[in-house]
């Protein structure tokens, strides 16, 4: 009876394919056929993992977890590669090719090296090479980096392949369609809406990115924070001026980071909300926050609500509906009032430098970097220390303006009540927006307890606490 002929996979990657051509895999797979014929061996499947990285630990490698399945489910005997760091570049992902083949007495065998990890010193020479490839990566990475940073000291644009939102690939010009997409988006934030209601209204409207997927609220914050629509590189923290024309100011990039901006560096994305005073609300007998609720009469309410490790009472509701309509009509008063305009132009009037100071400390994390990496002055103890303090400054200075821009939203309807009226009930009155011209003005709404015999809301129980 004519023994059964071994079955293998052929496994293939390549890292960057930039011209989506694959032919870097197609000649790895043709080399890896034609040693399974000299040996015999029956190819049953490929596995075939396209522009991911195998250094990368982050990286997820579908075809890589499929072959791993398929040894264990013993549809294959074995794996041929082209090279070993085809496979892996990654000792922990050769360990789990290893533990995954031992119970199955299933290999792993190379075109061009001579590894068969059915002897030990096959396995041996594995382990070596993998160990050698990762050296090999981290060398490339730091390469890549000093690469970039030099780059970006010499203005050069970014050179990743993906076209960045508002300019042609070569960064040659500006896409004048999407760089009014940019500014509009930019005016829309500063002017008190988040980013949730702005891509539901570019959705709504058809504007896609350029890869032609929706304008999601991630895809925004990623586009608003990034350098390069200021006419600007980042490396490791530290911007650098391009040559290429700025869509949108470095004062306007520096006010949308903070305005996204929070304490691990990635944007803010606040939850959406359903009522008008969630989180403005306390109530008058214990001071706690109170929730909104939707009661089973389908009718609002804000209540004082008790829970276990809560220091709540418990003890106090109010209707939603006449509350907020209450809150509306005390924000128009306050619009018109002498007290807010004077507020307003005492601010504008003192200049604080806290914008200045955070340009300051950019640039002087700027030339600390360049002190530490390019002229070696420092060492890495003095580097890391001078950093962390510049960073824990801008870290306070950005939220300081980030706060302030938050009261922007007004300037356009002091003692204009009807102007804010009209803005409030049309059509751009999003929840979110009114949200914003809410906190610019309230700090908190204060809820005193009823008295018995008044109407079911007494506008007396609103105690409203300004920020001006």
């Amino acid at each position: 009876m004519e023994a059964s002929r071994t079955r293998v996979g052929v496994y293939a990657r390549i890292s960057d394919d930039k011209d989506g051509t694959q032919t870097a895999t197609a000649r790895q797979m043709a080399d890896a056929r034609l040693m399974a014929e000299r040996k015999e061996w029956e190819v049953v499947d490929v596995f075939e993992d396209i522009d991911i990285s195998a250094f990368n630990i982050k990286a997820k490698r579908p075809e890589f977890e499929r072959m791993l399945e398929a040894i264990r489910n013993q549809e294959i005997d074995g794996v041929i590669v082209w090279k070993l760091d085809r496979l892996s570049r990654q000792q922990r992902d050769l360990a789990r090719v290893l533990e995954t083949c031992a119970p199955h007495k299933a290999f792993v065998a190379s075109v061009t090296e001579p590894i068969d990890t059915r002897e030990s010193y096959g396995q041996f020479v594995a382990e070596l090479l993998v160990a050698q490839a990762r050296m090999e990566s981290a060398n490339t990475s730091v390469r890549q980096k000093r690469k970039a940073r030099e780059q970006a000291e010499q203005g050069l644009a970014p050179t990743n392949g993906k076209r960045c939102f508002g300019y042609d690939r070569r960064y040659t010009s500006v896409v004048a369609e999407e760089a009014a997409i940019i500014r509009e988006v930019r005016d829309r934030l500063f002017a008190g809406e988040n980013l949730r209601s702005i891509s539901f209204d570019l959705e709504r409207r058809g504007v896609v990115g350029t890869e032609g997927h929706a304008w999601r609220a991630q895809f925004l914050k990623r586009l608003l924070v990034t350098p390069t629509i200021a006419g600007q590189r980042e490396i490791d923290g530290v911007r650098y001026k391009g040559s290429w024309e700025a869509i949108i100011s470095e004062d306007d990039s520096l006010r949308l980071r903070t305005l996204l901006h929070r304490r691990d560096g990635t944007p803010r994305q606040s939850p959406a909300r359903k009522y008008l005073l969630t989180g403005f609300i306390r109530c008058g007998r214990c001071e706690g926050r109170m929730s909104a609720h939707m009661r089973a009469n389908h009718t609002g309410q804000y209540v004082c609500q008790r829970a276990p490790g809560y220091p709540n009472c418990g003890s106090m509701s109010v209707k939603s509906e006449p509350l907020e309509a209450a809150v509306k009509e005390m924000i128009m008063v306050a619009v018109d009032g002498a007290a807010l305009a004077e507020a307003l132009r005492a601010r504008g009037d003192v200049d604080d430098g806290v914008a200045e100071a955070v340009r300051r400390d950019e640039a002087r994390l700027e030339a600390l970097s360049r002190d530490f990496y390019a002229d070696e002055m420092l060492t890495r103890a003095e580097f890391m220390a001078a950093r962390g303090e510049l960073l824990k400054r801008l870290e306070a200075n950005r939220t300081l303006l980030a706060r302030r821009d938050r009261r922007g939203v007004l300037g356009a309807f002091v003692g204009d009540s009807g102007g804010l009226r009209r803005a409030w009930e049309g059509e751009g009155g999003s929840l979110d927006w009114r949200r914003a011209v809410v906190g610019a003005l309230l700090d908190r709404v204060e809820i005193l307890p009823g008295q018995a015999g008044r109407l079911p809301f007494d506008p007396g129980r609103v105690k409203p606490t300004w920020r001006y």
